[in-house]
């Protein structure tokens, strides 16, 4: 009988300053390497097939305090180790954890968007095979070449070279590309993602991702999305229901659509909303959901009332600039005008968090934003979240990722700083990692005015930070006399909206409606508002927490006096 194998996968942890980021915060598995070890997971070749996510472990640790790799290979060594690659600023983990799985005599074998754009590094670094693109099929090929007879699997067999879209080093250590593998097809075809495989679970899932689809049909300069997937695609509405209700059984409410636009295409997307709604009523489930979408869903009423039906709370969305030469040279599609305009209307219906690139390097079609002071750049962004009614931001430095064209033109334009001075831990949008001065902006400042705002936005003036620290007074003030003083406000407000509407608008909602509806709606759209102002503050406070953690860690790290080096 044929040996048996055991494959690891690991999703290497975060540096100790992207830790303190919001998105470390939140313990969520990446979905991509779950998904390729998913196909393999009931194989007739495999044992045991798990995960461990080391930004939520709870198994042994070592006298450092990180995962006991050498216990987990004791208790069941592993023939394959799979590494997530995705993340940049976990690649110095994932070079050390591949050199650390080779001496257990495993093959290891990587995927994900930066060793897809550096292979030849990943392979000098630990790394027997980088799988490019897509890798759910690789991996099913890969298997069965590496486990092809009775023996324990081996690197360089000979049959590797007939696996398309992955690269290796073969005998003599030449560099060996096996050329591009054609995309999946049908994304139905594929096993259904299992989270369950990863074990040592520390924390319980803050949300359960499902990835619907892959893929953009935009090409923003800074993205890598296109360059790794091409066009988006989707599974069907089935699939991706079937995936939520298997989670909402176990009793998980919170849901995050990985996709990078939910709404890529709208007709699915509604299609998938309205049946997530109906399941919802039918067996009575709260269900609460956040989605990563443009600003072009402002333009789909039905997907709007769809998204709002199936319990989506809050949108994540990719606003990057509030200048519009920055938005032109990032190929964004829009211009300001447009996404504040959309964003009003949006925020009467969701939550909007608000992402955000500070000073972003100029190309040819920019140049005017290098007369653009620091000043003045922070002038627009504030102006811009506060009129386009954003309640929650996150704003970062450009991240020039391997793969995408802003490096490449970066690359060019002899702009990017060595890994010697910014290395690849510090490629998470916290440390700046090229040299804005052709843009006439002084890296310290560019460096530090994102983390500045945030600062404003969670922690507030100085003497907001030293009078009302921990929000003290804002919670005293809204549990008290705010609550009756805000009502009144908020319902007047919208009393107010909601007669001017049906008394000038021939087609308006309301204007068929009974009397008093012009009174129950404004009370539950007012009642909404409230929640809406204790949902922040409560975000806030929590935030600003994150915030001194992540700023300390910044300090601590003197980057600036590396930056001074320019």
């Amino acid at each position: 009988m044929k040996n048996k194998l055991t494959v690891i996968g690991i999703i290497p942890q975060y540096p100790r300053h992207s830790q303190h980021n919001i998105y470390a915060k939140i313990k969520m598995p990446s979905v991509g390497i779950l998904s390729v070890m998913s196909q393999i997971s009931h194989h007739p070749r495999c044992k045991n097939v798990y995960a461990i996510d080391e930004n939520n472990y709870g198994g042994p640790l070592t006298d450092q305090g990180g995962p006991d790799h050498s216990f987990l290979q004791a208790r069941q060594p592993a023939h394959l180790a799979l590494f997530y690659g995705g993340m940049s600023n976990a690649v110095p983990r994932l070079f050390t954890l591949a050199r650390q799985y080779q001496g257990f005599g495993a093959i290891t074998i990587a995927g994900g968007s930066h060793v897809d754009a550096l292979p030849e590094e990943a392979l000098m670094s630990g790394i027997d095979i980088v799988v490019h693109g897509e890798g759910e099929e690789t991996i099913m090929e890969l298997l069965a070449v590496l486990a092809a007879d009775n023996d324990c699997v081996a690197a360089n067999r000979p049959g590797l070279a007939a696996v398309p879209g992955i690269s290796f080093l073969d005998e003599t250590g030449a560099y060996v590309f096996t050329g591009p593998r054609q995309p999946i097809c049908d994304l139905n075809d594929l096993a259904d993602t299992d989270l369950t495989l990863v074990k040592f679970l520390k924390k319980r899932w803050s949300a359960i991702p499902i990835n619907r689809g892959r893929g953009c049909n935009f090409n923003c300069e800074f993205c890598v999305v296109n360059k790794q997937y091409g066009k988006y695609k989707s599974a069907s509405t089935d699939t991706a229901l079937r995936q939520l209700i298997q989670y909402a059984d176990l009793g998980y409410r919170d849901f995050f659509f990985t996709d990078d636009n939910f709404a890529q295409n709208p007709a699915e997307a509604i299609a998938l909303c309205n049946a997530i709604g109906d399941y919802k009523r039918n067996f009575k489930k709260k269900i609460s959901m956040i989605v990563q979408v443009r600003t072009e869903a402002a333009d789909n009423d039905a997907l709007i009332k769809a998204m709002h039906r199936a319990g989506v709370t809050t949108l994540a969305i990719g606003y990057e600039s509030p200048m519009n030469e920055e938005l032109q040279a990032m190929r964004k599609g829009v211009t300001v005008e447009k996404l504040i305009a959309r964003s009003k209307k949006l925020s009467d219906t969701f939550y909007l968090h608000g992402m955000f690139i500070f000073g972003y390097p100029a190309n040819k079609l920019s140049r005017a934003s290098t007369f653009i002071t620091i000043r003045q750049r922070v002038d627009a962004f504030k102006t811009f979240i506060k009129k386009a009614k954003i309640d929650t931001i996150q704003l970062l430095n450009a991240v020039p990722l391997p793969g995408s064209e802003l490096r490449a033109r970066l690359e060019r334009e002899g702009r990017l700083l060595p890994l010697s001075m910014a290395g690849w831990d510090k490629y998470d949008g916290l440390f700046l990692c090229y040299d804005p001065r052709p843009d006439g902006l002084d890296p310290d400042a560019l460096q530090n005015m994102p983390k500045l705002l945030m600062k404003k936005k969670y922690l507030g003036g100085f003497l907001s930070r030293k009078l009302n620290y921990g929000n003290w007074l804002s919670w005293v003030y809204l549990a008290t006399i705010g609550f009756p003083i805000q009502f009144v406000v908020f319902y007047s407000r919208r009393f107010a909206r909601n007669f001017t509407e049906r008394d000038q608008v021939e087609n308006a909602p309301h204007r068929d409606q009974p009397l008093r509806t012009l009174f129950t709606v404004p009370l539950a759209n007012a009642w909404g508002d409230i929640k809406r102002r204790w949902r922040n503050l409560f975000i806030k406070t929590y935030a600003g927490v994150i915030t001194k953690r992540w700023l300390k860690e910044y300090r601590d790290s003197q980057y600036a006096n590396t930056l001074r080096q320019l």
